[in-house]
């Protein structure tokens, strides 16, 4: 947990210092969102109706104070897992391909207890608004099991690095803010705001796109309960 406090720590940091000197990260595919072709394999973790429903409360108020900016809907909102292939515009993959990340993922998956949850407080990085997730060992545990036999079994995985956050992006930065010391208050007012906990028993293995506006569900795989 300290870890992974750090972790938050450090990119609210970055968040705040970029904002302040007006140097926030545009993506600039929100631009042209229907023209943008990226695609990756996911394996991710929705978020339950209560979870969504006050992330969503907190949305409006920062919407009202910078209506154009990217802001997740409640259908978008998740936690990534791993990024198993990398969102690129000419993504391919093949039907033997897929088939093996699902037998793997599915051998690794049942040795793996439900996930325990706790979404609390909103931060800023360069680019985007975050969630704070904080999470139960058994999400490390399947990260660290998945990159072993992803490896084990010659499958390619194009995670830049081993990942312990647990946050949801629920917006990003489509033009400058129009004010940015008025945002970062807001963002400060749902410092530590508590969006719920819920326990994971399910995982999902997507093809989406970089926003999660239209995935497509390969397969859902059941954590162990018991």
């Amino acid at each position: 947990m300290d870890k992974l406090n750090q972790l938050y720590t450090q990119i609210e940091q970055q968040g705040i210092q970029a904002i302040r000197t007006h140097q926030e990260q545009l993506d600039p595919n929100l631009q042209n969102l229907e023209a943008d072709s990226r695609q990756g394999l996911t394996l991710l973790i929705k978020l339950p109706a209560h979870v969504t429903r006050n992330i969503n409360f907190v949305l409006n108020e920062l919407e009202r104070r910078e209506p154009y900016q990217y802001y997740y809907t409640a259908n978008t909102i998740h936690i990534t897992v791993m990024d198993i292939r990398w969102a690129v515009s000419d993504f391919r993959m093949t039907k033997e391909e897929l088939i093996n990340y699902q037998r793997v993922i599915q051998k690794t998956i049942e040795n793996v207890n439900a996930i325990n949850w706790h979404l609390a407080g909103l931060i800023c990085s360069p680019g985007a608004v975050l969630v704070k997730g904080f999470y139960s060992s058994e999400l490390q545990q399947l990260r660290n099991d998945l990159r072993t036999n992803f490896l084990k079994n010659g499958l390619v995985l194009d995670e830049r690095y081993a990942t312990s956050s647990g946050h949801a992006t629920v917006a990003r930065f489509k033009k400058n803010l129009i004010h940015p010391q008025e945002f970062l208050n807001e963002i400060n007012n749902f410092h530590t705001v508590e969006f719920g906990d819920f326990r994971t028993s399910e995982v999902d293995l997507v093809i989406h796109d970089w926003y999660n506006r239209r995935p497509h569900l390969i397969e859902r795989f059941s954590l162990k309960t018991t």
